[in-house]
């Protein structure tokens, strides 16, 4: 029987064989008591969410997290488009955990259930599972900073059966110590205007980039492109980190 930690460099290896991947490895458990569970976070399923009306129920075997992120670099905006009710990285990554599903099957004899990106509909808080497995820390632009792409990532997690050893989170990295702050000089909004992040603000950026969206997308039979949401990333790629 292979040791845990075996099965966790073994797991990794795989998820990060996928171009711009990187993984970590987490309990669930101790998802479930990070900081973004200690405080109150009902809120509506936004009307535009994608994965369309899966809910994903948690097995009671399935106790460890494998948490991807994937790299979206200013060079490639397509990944970040909001295009007929999805972004192309999050088609990526919903792609790639059901890849690592089959495989973890096939070479582990393990089950694997991807989550969805909402927490209403069984997903988890991605930032926090995110720490806790390594693969970043939390910047002052509240966004997840990752050592060597910055705030420029994105998030999904696979729920599995299995004992896995987690993956440390990162140490000696703490690169907003000394910046200045250019992420937050850079916001079109204000929003850390009260010194701390501010999401109505955000929110009144976003709600600006979806009713002015721009024919960038696919083309259609038409010969028409589709209309796609270019969300603000100001902050993003202001950020010295991993530019």
């Amino acid at each position: 029987m292979a040791s845990t930690s075996s099965l966790a460099a073994q797991v990794i290896s795989q998820a990060e064989s996928y171009k711009g991947i990187r993984a970590g490895i987490v309990h669930l458990n101790d998802v479930l008591q990070g900081p973004s569970y200690q405080v109150d976070h009902e809120a509506p399923i936004m009307s535009d969410a994608f994965d369309g009306d899966r809910i994903v129920d948690w097995a009671d075997e399935a106790q460890t997290v494998l948490v991807l992120g994937l790299y979206h670099p200013e060079e490639d905006p397509l990944l970040d488009y909001w295009e007929r009710g999805d972004t192309w990285g999050n088609r990526r990554l919903r792609e790639i955990s059901e890849f690592l599903k089959q495989w973890l099957r096939k070479e582990l004899d393990l089950v694997a259930y991807p989550l969805p990106y909402h927490v209403e509909k069984g997903g988890l808080f991605l930032k926090d599972a995110a720490i806790l497995s390594g693969i970043g820390i939390i910047g002052r632009n509240n966004l997840l900073l990752h050592p060597e792409w910055g705030p420029r990532i994105r998030l999904r997690s696979i729920l599995m059966e299995g004992d896995f050893q987690p993956t440390a989170p990162l140490s000696g990295f703490a690169p907003c110590e000394t910046c200045e702050v250019h992420c937050q000089k850079a916001c079109p909004m204000n929003a850390f205007a009260e010194g701390k992040y501010s999401r109505l603000n955000c929110r009144k950026q976003m709600n600006d980039d979806f009713e002015n969206k721009v024919p960038e997308g696919e083309i259609r039979e038409n010969g028409k492109r589709n209309l796609v949401i270019k969300y603000c990333r100001a902050c993003e790629f202001s950020c010295p980190v991993g530019a």
